[in-house]
C-alpha cells in the first residue's frame, strides 16, 4: 500500500489532482481511524508542493484535515446593508467586509453554527426575492462577499469532515445555502473577471458534490440563471447540463463487451391493452418466440440492421399487470422497463414504486418508459426511489383507438415505444429520439406541447419534482432544504387551522406537491377545467405563513415562466399542514375551481361553479388511496359553509356513470343540479355559501 506522500506524487504526475484523488488521500489518512500529526504534515506538503495542479473543489476536500483552526476574523465592516428591509424574512445583513450576519451592527458569526444560520437566512431571502438583493451593494462589497463564501465552503467540503460543532447534515445544509447565495452573487456581478472567478468556484463545488439531489439542484439553477445565457458561465453550465440531461440512453452500459441485444421488460394494462399492444409489435417486425399467452409472459423479438451500426436485437417480454411495473429494475439482464396502460389516476405507478425492489445503484444504466395519462404527475415518487433511472413518460393524456369490442387497436404509447426502438437501433441521441416519440404520438388533437417527457425535458421535470420535500417545485426552489419538518396528520381536526411549531419554510410539503400535480391531472379529465388548464399550468410552491387578516386556505398567483409561458403558482396556508393528503388534494382542486370562477377565467353561473367544484372534490376523493371519503366530505361541507345534506353518494353515482370527463362536465353539473331541492339551490345562491369560514387559528 503506497504512502500518502507516494500517492500524492502519483496523482500529481499528470499535472491534475482531481476531486476523487483528493478523496483517496483523505481515505488513506483516515484508514486507521485516527489522522495523526505526521499524516497531516504529509498532506500539507502535498498541498504546498502541488498547489497549482489541484482541480476545482479538490483542495477543499483536504482542507478540513490540514486546517482545523477557525478562519481568521475578517476586517471590521465599515458599512452594513440590511438585505431584508421589508421584514419579509428573518433579519440578515451584509457588511462591507463581505460577511453575512444576523447582527444589525455587522458583528460576524462567532462560530460555524452561527455562520450556517446566517447563510440559511440569506439563501431563503434570495430564493424568494423577485429582485436581486445583492445588485445594490458595491462591487468591492460583492468581491469581499465572494471571498467569505469561499471561506465558508472550505469549512464544509463535500466528502470532508464537518468542522467542530456541526454534524454532517448541518454541513450539507451550509454548503447548499452557500451555493444558493453564490449563484445570486454571480447574477449580481456583471464584471467579467469577478463573475468568471465566481463561476469557476461554483463549477468546482458542483463537480465535488457527492449528494446527487443537491448536485442536480445546483446544475439546474445555474443553467436557468440569466447569468448563464452568454460567456463563460454559459460554457460551464452547458457542460454540467449534460450530466443532468444525458444526451443518449445508457448505450455505453448496454452495448459493453460487444453486446448487441437490448432486453425490454414490458407490462401492459389489464383488459383492453394486451392484444392491441402485441399486434402492433408484430405489425412492426417483431415475432413471437414461443407460444403467446395473454395471462402469462410472452417474448417477442426483432433484429434491425442499421448502416454504421450493424445488427441490434430487441427482445421484449410482455405481461399484464398494473401494480408491479418496476419489478425488473433490479434484473441485471434488463435494459428497458416499461408500461402501457391506464394510470388508475396515478395509483398504478405509485403502488409500483411502493412495491418495487430496493436498489444499490438507484437504477443506474436502466431506462424506464411508462406510458399512462399524465405520467409526469408521479415522476417525483419514481425519482425519489430510483434517482439514477433515465425516465421517459407522458406530459398529459395518452390516447388510443379501440375496436367494437373495446380492445385497443392503435395507441400513442406503443407508437412512441416503436419510435424509441428505432432510435436506439441507430444509437441516436435523445434529441432525435425525443422528437420521433412525439411525432409518433399523433392521436392527440390541439396539443401545444410535447406529450412525451424524456431525459432532456429538464424544465418539465423540474416543475414536478420536489427533491427536498418542502412543497416547492424544484423549478422554483433554488435553496435546497435538508431540514424539512414533517407535521403529524390530525384527521380529527384537519379542517381546523392550527399554528404549527415550525416556520412555513421548514415544513415538509410533499402533500402540497402531490396536490398541485393532481390539479393538473384532474384538469385533463374535466371539460370544465381543461378550458383554462389544458397544459398543466399549476406549479406548487409550498406553504405560506398567513399574516394577520389573511383569509386564504390556498393561494394562486399568475406568473410568467422562464419559457415565457403563463404559469399559475399555488401555495397552501401553513395552518393546514396537519391535513391528510386526501383532504388537502380535494380541497386544493375545489379552491382551484373557486379561484378560476372568482377571477373570471371560468365563466359559469355561480351555483353551477360551486357544484362543479364539488364534483371535482368528490372525484379527488374517489381516486385517492384513503378510505374516509364520507368523513372528509362532511367536514369539508361544514368548513366551506355548504348545505350539510348535499349527498356524496349522489355525486359519486354521476362520476361512476361518466366514461371520459371523470372530473366534471357542464352536463354532469346540470344532472347534479336537477337532483337538488329548491331549498338547497336557494342556499347555494348565497355568496357566502361555498366560501371557507374562520381561516386563521
Amino acid at each position: 500500500m503506497p504512502s500518502i506522500r507516494r500517492m500524492g506524487e502519483q496523482f500529481a504526475a499528470d499535472r491534475a489532482i482531481t476531486v476523487d484523488e483528493a478523496k483517496a488521500l483523505v481515505e488513506k489518512a483516515k484508514s486507521n481511524g485516527v489522522v495523526s500529526g505526521w499524516e497531516k504534515a504529509q498532506l500539507r506538503n502535498i498541498v504546498r508542493k502541488y498547489a497549482d495542479v489541484f482541480q476545482p473543489g479538490a483542495l477543499d476536500v483536504l482542507k478540513p484535515l490540514i486546517d482545523t483552526q477557525p478562519p481568521p476574523p475578517p476586517p471590521a465592516a465599515t458599512e452594513v446593508t440590511n438585505l431584508n428591509p421589508s421584514g419579509s424574512h428573518r433579519p440578515i445583513f451584509l457588511g462591507s467586509n463581505g460577511v453575512f450576519t444576523s447582527s444589525a451592527n455587522g458583528a460576524p458569526p462567532r462560530d460555524d453554527v452561527e455562520r450556517g444560520d446566517a447563510m440559511f437566512r440569506a439563501a431563503e431571502l434570495v430564493d424568494d426575492s423577485k429582485d436581486n438583493v445583492l445588485s445594490r451593494v458595491p462591487q468591492q462589497t460583492r468581491a469581499a462577499a465572494f471571498e467569505q463564501l469561499k471561506l465558508t465552503l472550505s469549512r464544509v467540503p463535500s466528502g470532508g469532515q464537518p468542522p467542530e460543532g456541526l454534524n454532517p447534515q448541518q454541513a450539507l445544509q451550509m454548503r447548499a445555502s452557500t451555493a444558493t447565495v453564490l449563484l445570486h452573487l454571480i447574477e449580481a456581478s456583471p464584471e467579467p473577471e469577478l463573475r468568471g472567478q465566481m463561476a469557476k468556484t461554483y463549477e468546482g463545488m458542483v463537480k465535488a458534490e457527492t449528494d446527487p439531489r443537491l448536485r442536480e439542484n445546483l446544475i439546474f439553477h445555474l443553467a436557468n440563471s440569466p447569468a448563464a445565457q452568454t460567456g463563460e458561465v454559459k460554457a460551464i453550465a452547458d457542460v454540467l447540463m449534460k450530466e443532468l440531461a444525458p444526451t443518449t440512453p445508457p448505450y455505453e452500459k448496454w452495448f459493453a463487451n460487444g453486446n448487441k441485444t437490448v432486453n425490454l421488460s414490458w407490462t401492459v394494462g389489464q383488459g383492453e391493452f394486451w392484444k392491441g399492444f402485441t399486434n402492433n409489435l408484430k405489425q412492426n417486425g417483431f415475432r413471437a418466440v414461443g407460444p403467446e399467452n395473454q395471462h402469462g409472459t410472452t417474448v417477442y423479438e426483432k433484429t434491425t440492421n442499421k448502416p454504421g451500426v450493424g445488427e441490434t436485437t430487441f427482445r421484449i417480454n410482455v405481461r399484464e399487470g398494473g401494480s408491479n411495473i418496476l419489478g425488473p429494475v433490479n434484473d441485471p439482464s434488463v435494459h428497458v422497463v416499461g408500461y402501457d396502460g391506464h394510470s388508475n389516476w396515478g395509483r398504478n405507478m405509485t403502488s409500483s414504486v411502493r412495491n418495487g425492489p430496493e436498489t444499490q445503484d438507484g437504477g443506474d444504466g436502466k431506462l424506464l418508459f411508462y406510458n399512462l395519462c399524465v405520467g409526469k404527475g408521479v415522476l417525483d415518487r419514481v425519482r425519489e426511489k430510483y434517482p439514477n433511472l433515465q425516465v421517459a413518460t407522458t406530459y398529459a393524456a395518452s390516447n388510443f383507438y379501440t375496436d367494437g369490442q373495446g380492445q385497443m387497436t392503435r395507441g400513442e404509447g406503443v407508437q412512441a415505444l416503436l419510435a424509441m426502438v428505432d432510435g436506439i437501433s441507430e444509437r441516436a441521441p435523445w434529441s432525435t429520439i425525443h422528437q420521433r416519440m412525439n411525432d409518433a404520438a399523433d392521436i392527440g388533437w390541439g396539443r401545444t406541447w410535447d406529450n412525451y417527457v424524456t431525459p432532456i425535458s429538464t424544465l418539465v421535470r423540474e416543475k414536478v419534482l420536489d427533491r427536498d420535500h418542502d412543497g416547492q417545485a424544484d423549478y422554483l426552489d433554488k435553496h435546497f432544504n435538508y431540514d424539512t419538518f414533517k407535521v403529524a396528520e390530525d384527521t380529527a381536526r384537519e379542517f381546523t387551522p392550527v399554528r404549527q411549531s415550525r416556520p412555513a419554510g421548514l415544513l415538509d410539503g410533499t402533500k402540497v406537491l402531490v396536490a398541485g400535480n393532481m390539479i393538473n391531472t384532474l384538469s385533463e379529465f374535466s371539460s370544465i377545467l381543461d378550458r383554462v388548464n389544458p397544459d398543466s399550468k399549476v406549479i406548487p410552491t409550498g406553504w405560506f405563513e398567513p399574516k394577520m387578516g389573511e383569509r386564504e386556505v390556498v393561494r394562486f398567483t399568475q406568473e410568467r415562466g422562464a419559457d415565457g409561458k403563463p404559469e399559475l403558482r399555488m401555495q397552501v396556508n401553513a395552518r393546514y399542514a396537519h391535513m391528510s393528503e386526501e383532504s388537502l388534494r380535494a380541497t386544493t382542486i375545489y379552491e382551484f375551481n373557486r379561484y378560476l370562477s372568482g377571477s373570471g377565467q371560468l365563466r359559469m353561473d355561480p351555483v353551477d361553479a360551486k357544484l362543479a367544484g364539488l364534483i371535482a372534490f368528490a372525484q379527488s376523493l374517489r381516486v385517492d388511496e384513503g378510505y374516509r371519503d364520507g368523513e372528509v366530505w362532511k367536514s369539508f361541507l361544514s368548513r366551506y359553509n355548504l348545505p350539510p345534506d348535499l349527498s356524496l353518494s349522489a355525486v359519486t353515482s354521476l362520476l361512476t356513470a361518466e366514461h371520459h370527463h371523470y372530473a366534471g362536465s357542464p352536463e354532469m353539473v346540470q344532472k347534479f343540479k336537477q337532483q337538488l331541492s329548491p331549498q338547497i339551490l336557494e342556499q347555494l345562491r348565497k355568496p357566502e355559501v361555498g366560501e371557507p369560514v374562520q381561516l386563521i387559528g
